[in-house]
């Protein structure tokens, strides 16, 4: 009977600490990845972010090498031209630079990060190289160059425009301050020390080569700099700033005549364009020119000199989706089916997934059809299907998407479909994060560590604190893919699933102690030192910043589609819905707490069997969306809110999951009676 006890206790004798002190070294290692790269920021910040850094992918348009990658190619397309006529150096100093720079683009991509497109990459560089080498004509290097910049940007999601319209007023300031003692005041290259530089300074109207110039371009040399040249890259200055300098700089080749003539067709609704600041800063004169004439081209002199203007018609998730999936669908008729497959995947997450939820309370069969759509095109770009089908498959979610614009328009901004999405959205997201945080407090005052609930208090209240800063850093600072956020959700979802499985079976197992409540009176004061109140903490922040992490960015679209006759409805959606919340937290604590303890961990633990399933079910259709993983439809019903969906991957790790609970249960039992 004693060894009986003393095993039960060195089983036990850890209580929560073997799960938390084996999450606590996962969040350290995720935390000390962070703080390589964040160098020096503080301590406690990083241990809350760590594991939704770690699981979004990594931020890689921050990354100097693609930036410079990109810079390089569009340097060497518009200035190798120049070096060569002929075949023949007409420029020996230019043309061994851009060997030179060649040559470093293919290093350099050598050692970019492991995608689909990183072998076709290389192959053309080397491609590149032996084109310069052999003295190619220009037209073929620069069509060369300008291709595998573009899939460069494509595949690896490189950050090509501003956040937020610049100002081109600030941006003359800082040229005054930074450029006009070199390229002169009016950008002609004659500025005070241009006789002392070699190369002298660039000449801003000079055509030949600022036609083939874009905003992004300019960009990259300003933040960069220019091998060989006076041009140091402008550290010192912010992002802001230097895209307010590169559009600046951008206007010297326009004249005021063409600004005048783009703002009346733009007025006028001729140079309809430009969709968002992305087109305009990687669109050229030379471009725009071959493709829509003058009047683009006066357009882009008009958009630039007013970026604002353009921001201000802010391109709908829906339209989002369609451009997309039309790029998408051109992509995978040159072949390039992987590049094509990540567009579609792209056209979902950053366009329909933002209006699922409104769309849902108006028309919730719709909705379920055009993700089903979405879903089904991208198999079909996997299964490597033809053409014809693709294009089909497109036509047919196109005219799904023109329908559910019509929807939205005649039907969206109503106070009470605004007040239904902000209900759903909330009592969506923050059902599961309620459980989990209910369980784990009425455990806590259940075995009378009340002291405790400080720490699960300060974990989901810096989780609030945090969903709140993420708001504003996906509004103002920095680029929050879909991707991102699927990753992180997918693979937070999976991990608590573990989580979640093995508590419940440790809830389960303590069933069969007849002594826990002693057992309780003496371990739990060493089981639940300060280091696993801390880590408890942590586990609050995860649970409750999973869920917030999504509704701060589902609220942003919302708001805006509501406008400002239905956002006092969304307001109060939001407000019933915390209502709600809070009365589901009340019961949960009130019912829970009073149950007899055997009948208290039993109901925990189905409690957290059954979470587990539904974040795993998450979890994999998180990273299907993010095209992380294969799906394979089946005809099954789909249940979101317990996270069943209609594929086998979702499916068979739930019914996985279940079957090892059902045998686990069944041993136990037998283990129960045999005592």
């Amino acid at each position: 009977m004693h060894s009986r006890q003393g095993d039960k206790a060195r089983l036990t004798v850890s209580l929560l600490n073997m799960i938390i002190e084996n999450h606590y070294h996962l969040i350290w290692f995720y935390y000390m990845n962070f703080m390589n790269f964040m160098h020096g920021i503080h301590r406690i910040l990083p241990r809350l972010l760590a594991l939704f850094l770690v699981a979004a992918p990594p931020l890689v348009q921050a990354d100097d090498s693609l930036q410079t990658v990109a810079h390089m190619l569009g340097y060497i397309g518009v200035d190798y031209p120049l070096t060569v006529s002929k075949g023949q150096v007409v420029n020996a100093p230019e043309y061994a630079e851009q060997q030179e720079f060649s040559a470093r683009v293919a290093t350099l991509i050598a050692q970019l990060p492991a995608n689909p497109e990183k072998a076709a990459l290389q192959r053309q560089a080397q491609d590149l190289v032996q084109r310069i080498d052999n003295k190619a004509a220009g037209e073929q290097v620069a069509a060369l160059s300008h291709s595998m910049r573009t899939t460069l940007i494509q595949a690896y999601q490189v950050t090509v425009a501003p956040r937020r319209a610049p100002d081109v007023v600030a941006g003359a300031r800082l040229y005054s301050e930074h450029c006009a003692a070199c390229h002169g005041v009016s950008g002609q290259g004659d500025g005070p020390l241009a006789a002392s530089l070699d190369p002298r300074p660039n000449d801003f109207h000079e055509h030949a080569r600022q036609d083939q110039r874009s905003v992004y371009t300019l960009y990259n040399a300003i933040s960069l700099g220019v091998d060989g040249t006076a041009m140091q890259a402008h550290h010192a200055l912010k992002d802001d700033q230097r895209w307010a300098l590169a559009f600046y700089v951008s206007n010297f080749l326009a004249s005021d005549a063409q600004r005048k003539d783009g703002a009346a067709a733009w007025a006028a609704g001729e140079g309809k364009i430009f969709t968002d600041l992305a087109g305009l800063t990687q669109a050229t004169p030379q471009e725009v020119q071959a493709r829509h004439g003058k009047t683009g081209v006066d357009v882009l002199a008009y958009l630039r000199s007013q970026p604002v203007t353009l921001a201000g018609t802010r391109e709908s998730p829906l339209a989002f989706s369609a451009r997309k999936l039309d790029e998408s669908l051109a992509l995978y008729r040159e072949g390039r089916r992987e590049a094509a497959y990540q567009m579609a995947v792209t056209a979902y997450l950053e366009g329909f997934e933002l209006v699922e939820t409104g769309l849902a309370a108006i028309n919730p069969s719709m909705k379920t059809i055009i993700e089903t759509d979405m879903l089904s095109y991208r198999a079909m770009l996997k299964d490597g299907q033809s053409v014809e089908v693709a294009s089909a498959q497109v036509a047919k979610i196109q005219g799904k998407l023109s329908e559910a614009r019509q929807i939205f328009e005649t039907t969206s901004l109503t106070p009470s479909v605004a007040f239904a999405s902000a209900f759903i959205i909330l009592l969506r997201e923050g059902v599961e994060a309620i459980l989990l945080l209910a369980a784990v407090v009425a455990f806590l005052i259940k075995t009378g560590r009340r002291d405790g609930l400080p720490y699960i208090h300060a974990g989901w209240i810096a989780a609030l604190a945090m969903g709140v800063a993420t708001w504003a850093l996906a509004t103002y600072a920095i680029d929050i893919s879909g991707a991102s956020r699927e990753l992180t959700e997918g693979l937070t979802a999976l991990f608590a699933a573990g989580i979640l499985f093995y508590v419940g079976v440790w809830l389960h197992n303590k069933l069969q102690a007849q002594r826990w409540k002693e057992f309780i009176e003496s371990k739990v004061q060493k089981a639940t030192g300060g280091q696993t109140l801390w880590a408890l903490a942590l586990l609050a922040f995860i649970a409750v910043y999973r869920e917030v992490f999504e509704t701060v960015l589902f609220y942003q679209t919302l708001w805006v589609q509501a406008g400002d006759t239905g956002q006092q409805m969304v307001l109060g959606g939001f407000l019933a819905a915390a209502a709600g919340l809070v009365l589901l937290s009340w019961l949960i604590f009130r019912f829970s707490v009073r149950l007899p303890l055997r009948l208290f961990f039993g109901v925990n633990s189905a409690l957290m069997y059954l979470l587990a399933v539904v974040f795993a079910g998450k979890g994999v259709a998180a990273l299907q969306a993010a095209g992380k993983l294969p799906m394979n439809g089946i005809n099954f019903p789909r249940i979101d809110m317990l996270g069943v969906y209609p594929n086998l991957e979702s499916l068979g790790l739930q019914l996985l999951l279940v079957l090892v609970a059902v045998v686990f249960l069944v041993l136990n039992q037998r283990a129960g009676s045999a005592r």
